[in-house]
């Protein structure tokens, strides 16, 4: 914000002296970084046309590019370009500033568009930047070709006004092939294209075709970015397959929408990544608690027996986030109470996380909003017949056990699993989270709603989650598999619906229900494979291993469910609770952050948010000394990831592009969660918590020999010795647990420090 200096008329009876040192004072505080701090604008408008995409779910921006987006630390507002009032309407020129830029993706000119077209025209001029994907929202061959050029000029393009229908003889010209040809190269034969040509010489034409004789030569743009923004061409963005459902990219997005919307890059938050780590977590729904299985011995035992046994004890490591269904425990609705003091054992375990998936678990959440018991009676009706000599009734009289099975569904014919009451959305929500309660340690607060089913709750349905005090997730279906090889089948962080928020699951889970059929052996594989494509080249999402209780019956199944907790066990992963993740993804869209200078910020309101990511950050590093909460650095793909102390509550990261001198004492990775860091040249300590054996690497430490000392509540549990590699790196594993935090201490022996033997 722009400060006044008091001028010679307001100080003119001061005493020179004094008037100097004012104006002195006055510029000191202009040159201060507050003076100069300017928040990063991460916001995209995304205007869509509500009239062929009916939600923001629908849109092609929240299919593909939402992702990608994310990833580069930006957040989307939808808003509908046919929203009259009392809805949203267009912003003003003065709301416009407050977003990074504005997202279209018109598959082709909206039906209803004059107001739209007559604010573009005279408001769009105030976006910091624009990006077009698609058609530019116009009719060229009519008067709506002002607001096409005047568009399209924001960005520094203008309309050649004319098409290309009959593309043979035209011949692309890709000044940036990886960047246009990212998943593949577009079809041989080139998609009809409207002229578009460059007015500013800064215009950077990434694809250009070359216009057959016939059309008159020359060449018109189809992909092209500048300092205002990006357009891409219908058709030579992305290439989709209706018929199969799958999609590819054309343009690479993130290198596009990373040029269009900004000029430098910025620590930009990130949710995959934990003290220099990839996160992992595995969560488990109960889906399946009263299926009984035979043993090798041909015993029976409950799955969920079955999963106490092969998953949760033999994986102490490991934390798993198991969510009760209270329903399946309640024989009023036709559950069962047998598998009662199973769950209450499971959750009793260290590392198993409580959380609830509703009470009755329904399988299509759209069906309840707005609801029917009457029709949802006569589904009941239709899908079991009358008994023989149509006796139902009366052995319904004799046993409510029976009335109660034919309310059961079996396998997902029904709206839900339990239909005998009526649904509400109170029972739902806060019964189940009271039911629940009632079997978690007291010292385990839930903490997670993991939605069944469809995962597609409504706006209220989430809301009725938030008011209980819980975080939610589920849903998404992320791919990136040989059945699915593109990122267009990876889902970005969560689903809006009005004014809430759905977190999505970081991977699909084994029961597909939008994705082509496939058995649960098929898509646990596919799941493993989409956590090893997502974790490199590029580190796209964390690790996550989804599933139900039912899939633990199937020996392949529950093979492919160790060999996962096997893998996580041995990559230098972070393990998490699935609440964590979602408390991560949840406070992504709160973060800010703040230029205070060249090279530094500062990040505010992180919430669960501890990692910052710099992309293109080759000869780029953290300067320490002048940088605030800074637990360490690590480097992955290109990017620098920058570890931040969660008990700091503003931390303050700044950037070197030289080699500091000196070591200087900095977290590498580590498999535990590290806070509360203070270090000096020759000791440190901290207080970390996690999963399994702890092991950590300290970067720039000074030679020599150190003592690490672990203990909790005072009682020394652990102590070991040490010393840093040639490049200064020290690294050790503490072999205790480290559920409860501990705090370590790391300290330079004095012996060593004075150079004896």
């Amino acid at each position: 914000m722009a400060r006044t200096v008091p001028t010679e008329p307001h100080g003119a009876g001061w005493p020179a002296a004094l008037r100097i040192g004012v104006l002195a004072l006055a510029a000191l505080l202009l040159a201060s970084p507050a003076a100069q701090a300017q928040p990063v604008a991460r916001t995209v408008l995304a205007l869509y046309d509500g009239g062929i995409e009916a939600s923001p779910v629908e849109t092609r921006i929240h299919r593909y590019a939402e992702f990608p987006l994310n990833h580069l630390g930006y957040t989307l507002e939808y808003r509908d370009i046919r929203a009259l009032p009392p809805r949203p309407v267009l912003p003003t020129e003065v709301e416009l500033a407050r977003y990074a830029g504005v997202l279209t993706w018109y598959s082709t000119p909206p039906a209803t568009r004059k107001t739209y077209l007559d604010w573009a025209r005279t408001t769009l001029r105030a976006a910091r930047r624009l990006i077009v994907l698609g058609s530019p929202g116009g009719a060229f061959w009519t008067d709506e070709v002002v607001a096409v050029d005047a568009i399209l000029g924001r960005i520094g393009l203008r309309h050649g006004h004319r098409a290309v229908a009959l593309t043979l003889g035209a011949v692309a010209q890709a000044r940036m092939r990886s960047a246009t040809h990212f998943e593949g190269p577009p079809d041989p034969v080139l998609p009809p294209f409207e002229v578009v040509e460059a007015v500013r010489p800064d215009v950077e034409p990434w694809l250009a075709i070359g216009l057959p004789p016939r059309e008159g030569g020359g060449r018109s743009l189809t992909v092209a970015v500048s300092d205002r923004g990006g357009y891409a061409a219908t058709g030579y963005e992305i290439a989709e397959d209706p018929a199969s459902g799958r999609a590819r990219w054309l343009v690479d997005p993130f290198a596009f929408f990373a040029r269009a919307l900004r000029t430098q890059p910025w620590p930009v938050p990130d949710v995959t990544t934990l003290s220099g780590r990839r996160i992992f977590f595995s969560h488990v729904e109960s889906e399946g608690l009263n299926h009984v299985v035979l043993t090798k011995t041909r015993e029976p035992m409950l799955v969920a027996q079955l999963f106490r046994d092969a998953v949760v004890a033999r994986y102490p490591d490991l934390p798993a986030t198991f969510a009760l269904t209270p329903g399946d425990l309640d024989p009023a609705l036709g559950g069962n109470e047998t598998p009662r003091e199973v769950v209450r054992t499971i959750w009793s375990y260290p590392q198993v996380e409580p959380s609830i998936a509703s009470y009755t678990r329904p399988y299509r959440w759209g069906f309840f909003a707005d609801y029917d018991r009457t029709r949802e009676e006569e589904l009941v009706a239709d899908a079991r017949a009358p008994g023989r000599f149509s006796l139902r009734w009366l052995t319904d009289y004799i046993s409510p056990d029976s009335r109660a099975s034919r309310y059961v569904a079996k396998s997902r014919e029904y709206p839900r699993n339990y239909l005998l009451r009526p649904f509400d959305l109170t029972e739902e929500t806060r019964t189940a989270l009271s039911a629940a309660t009632q079997l978690a340690p007291e010292s385990k607060p839930i903490r997670l709603y993991q939605w069944t089913g469809d995962a597609n709750p409504s706006e209220e349905q989430i809301a009725a989650t938030r008011r209980i005090g819980l975080l939610n997730m589920n849903g998404g279906e992320s791919r990136l598999d040989h059945r699915y090889p593109s990122i267009t089948h990876l889902l970005p962080l969560a689903r809006p619906v009005g004014s809430q928020r759905q977190i999505y699951a970081a991977g699909a889970d084994e029961i597909p229900l939008a994705r082509a059929w496939r058995p649960a052996v098929e898509a646990l594989r596919a799941a493993a494979t989409t956590a090893a494509n997502t974790g490199a080249p590029r580190r796209l999402k964390g690790q996550n291993l989804h599933y139900h209780l039912a899939s633990i019956g199937n020996p392949q199944a529950l093979h492919l469910i160790q060999k996962s907790l096997e893998a996580a066990r041995a990559a230098p992963v972070i393990p998490i609770r699935a609440s964590d993740y979602a408390a991560m993804a949840d406070d992504f869209f709160d973060l800010t952050v703040t230029a205070l200078a060249p090279d530094l910020w500062s990040v505010a309101h992180r919430g669960a948010v501890q990692t910052l990511r710099l992309d293109e950050a080759e000869g780029v590093q953290i300067d320490l000394a002048r940088s605030r909460g800074v637990l360490g650095q690590s480097r992955h793909a290109g990017s620098l990831y920058i570890a931040l102390d969660d008990a700091v509550e503003v931390a303050e990261v700044a950037l070197s592009r030289e080699m500091t001198s000196g070591p200087a004492i900095s977290l590498h990775d580590s498999r535990w969660r590290v806070r509360r860091l203070e270090r000096n040249a020759t000791a440190w300590r901290f207080e970390a918590e996690g999963y399994g054996e702890g092991a950590f690497a300290w970067d720039g430490v000074a030679p020599g020999r150190y003592r690490i000392a672990a203990e909790r509540a005072g009682a020394l549990l652990w102590t070991a010795e040490a010393q840093p590699d040639a490049s200064g790196r020290l690294a050790f594993t503490v072999p205790v647990t480290g559920i409860e935090p501990l705090h370590l201490t790391i300290a330079r022996r004095l012996e060593s420090a004075e150079g004896t033997p």
